[in-house]
């Protein structure tokens, strides 16, 4: 081992402590720390580094939209922060040129915005320690990659990319780790000039300790360890200049003070080569929390394969931000008590990063819808009618989105609603008059040989007496009262009087509340507040086909002719 890295600064720096830049030397307080047996870091963060306060940030790649994942990061951030009194960070990482688009940006900023999510500094909003794009910071990653040239923590790499695919081969077939294995971490001051007299293109590699360990204590994972001579030289910056993830997330953090890195544990493993640049540059050690990834059905990684992933999906798709925020937090934290609906505010009141949990969280949609059906429902009353009203007019079933029908068609059917494109649905069902179909079902059965066929021609004859229409007129309190004088003349009640009451007024077996029902039919009908397209079937229509119904083939289990197209069910 000692004649490989005879000349290398960390052998150097083993048998000569005092000639260790300072954030090497042993002192007793120090966490990152160096023998000549091994070399070993533990990452720590201490809040007197940034004067206490808590600096967190969430740093999207405008390569895409808003993933869910991303969007629970993007709210684990900002919980602790607003918990703590702290500052949230919006910092945008494009410096994949190739993939970043202002599009994509402009898109993740919309749905933290629909989130809620509002950062106290980034793009649109500025702050102390910007710019706030990386591919607006290039000269602070070429300034402290300079540094630690100069310090020795990196050197030139001058390997082709044949002579660095050549390790790996080499390093498969040996069933050992991709580690760098070149020439330069140790070339001659001679050999580094002749190359650059050459003009030939070089990145700069940080220089790995071949001995010794890193520890970190996660606030989410516990103790994390790795040990250093799996990783090898790894490069800092490319050949054209740009510089590498790690390197800039960790000039980046550092200099715009982050005391906390909350981020998903996919970004575990790059920790190890954080913390050495950290420790190089003589950077405070942020602390780190590693949140579970969110998993599929299946506990696989949730991907497209598995439906919407999207928050942009999903607020297309008719979900609520306030639904949507109270899920993602659901998803690997909790309060501690059986409590599920909780408001964004309630939320940043109850967070702790303690109660995250290390285990994988499963995105399950059927409880997401559910969750957004609570909050939908949760809404002041006229919000919730508004949203709705302007949903069935803007999809063409109404002509108008307030008034009375609309109101009390929302009060309704808001039970039926759990996404305000439910709405479009149950609407469309109350309008609709199936009755053939519904007649022909099995489930009908039982209702149909109760002599229906009875209760049937008394109804038609108060309708064209003029009973029915009056008692609609009056409204629910004229409805009722009519009811239970019709149901004395056939000395029927309860269920034998309501259920054929509602197949043959509604068409239907199940539905809301049977007397609104009939009466916001009736009221559409002479309101005239339904588009013609919308399928709808007036009262006076629905008795038409009532009258057209064969009973005595019905009793038989003959087929029964299914209704028009203008009755059928939407």
């Amino acid at each position: 081992m000692a004649s490989l890295v005879l000349n290398t600064p960390w052998l150097r720096i083993r048998s000569l402590p005092e000639l260790a830049p300072t954030f090497l030397r042993r002192r007793q307080s120090s966490s990152f720390y160096c023998s000549r047996r091994s070399f070993a870091v533990v990452a720590c963060f201490s809040a007197s580094n940034n004067g206490g306060s808590v600096r967190v940030r969430f740093a999207p790649s405008p390569t895409g939209n808003l993933h869910v994942g991303g969007a629970r990061t993007a709210l684990f951030n900002y919980l602790f922060a607003r918990s703590k009194g702290g500052k949230f960070v919006l910092r945008i990482e494009d410096t994949d040129l190739e993939r970043s688009t202002r599009e994509s940006e402009a898109a993740v900023l919309q749905d933290l915005s629909w989130l809620g999510l509002d950062w106290d500094e980034g793009p649109g909003v500025g702050g102390d320690f910007g710019p706030y794009r990386q591919s607006e910071r290039n000269a602070l990653y070429q300034q402290y990659a300079k540094k630690l040239l100069e310090s020795g923590h990196v050197y030139r790499c001058f390997c082709s990319s044949e002579e660095l695919v050549k390790m790996k081969e080499i390093a498969k077939l040996k069933q050992l780790p991709p580690v760098y294995t070149g020439k330069w971490a140790t070339a001659s001051e001679a050999e580094i000039e002749q190359e650059l007299e050459k003009g030939t293109p070089f990145t700069y590699r940080f220089r790995v300790p071949k001995e010794g360990s890193l520890k970190i204590n996660d606030l989410i994972r516990g103790e994390v360890c790795w040990n250093l001579d799996t990783l090898g030289d790894f490069v800092v910056m490319r050949s054209n200049g740009q510089p590498v993830y790690n390197f800039c997330v960790t000039v980046d953090d550092a200099t715009m003070a982050i005391s906390h890195v909350i981020r998903a544990e996919e970004h575990l493993p790059n920790t190890l080569r954080q913390a050495l640049i950290y420790k190089a540059l003589e950077f405070p050690m942020p602390q780190f929390a590693h949140v579970s990834l969110i998993l599929a059905p299946d506990r696989s990684k949730l991907s497209k394969r598995h439906g919407a992933t999207s928050v942009g999906q999903y607020r297309e798709m008719g979900y609520l931000p306030q639904g949507m925020v109270n899920y993602l937090a659901l998803l690997g934290w909790g309060d501690g008590t059986e409590n599920e609906f909780f408001t964004l505010e309630e939320l940043v009141e109850k967070f702790s990063i303690e109660r995250v949990n290390k285990s994988g969280a499963i995105f399950d949609s059927t409880k997401l819808r559910w969750m957004n059906g609570q909050h939908l429902r949760a809404l002041p009353i006229e919000k919730l009618t508004k949203l709705v009203g302007e949903r069935w007019k803007s999809v063409g079933i109404l002509t108008a989105s307030e008034g009375v029908f609309v109101d009390e068609a929302v009060e309704l059917l808001k039970d039926g609603i759990d996404l305000v494109t439910d709405s479009e649905k149950v609407l469309l069902n109350l309008l609709s008059y199936p009755l053939h179909s519904t007649l022909a079902s099995a489930e009908a059965k039982p209702a149909v040989e109760d002599k229906l066929h009875e209760v049937a021609a008394s109804l038609i004859a108060a309708y064209d007496s003029g009973e029915i229409p009056s008692a609609l007129a009056e409204g629910q309190a004229g409805w009722q009262k009519w009811v239970k004088a019709f149901g004395k003349s056939l000395k029927r009640k309860g269920k034998s009087l309501f259920m054929p009451l509602r197949v043959l007024l509604t068409g239907k077996l199940h539905g809301p509340e049977m007397a609104t029902s009939i009466v916001l039919i009736h009221k559409a009908g002479s309101l005239g507040i339904v588009v013609p397209q919308a399928g709808f079937v007036s009262m006076e229509e629905r008795f038409k086909i009532l009258r057209e119904v064969d009973w005595e083939a019905l009793n038989k289990g003959e087929s029964v002719p299914v209704e028009s197209t203008a009755a059928a069910s939407t």
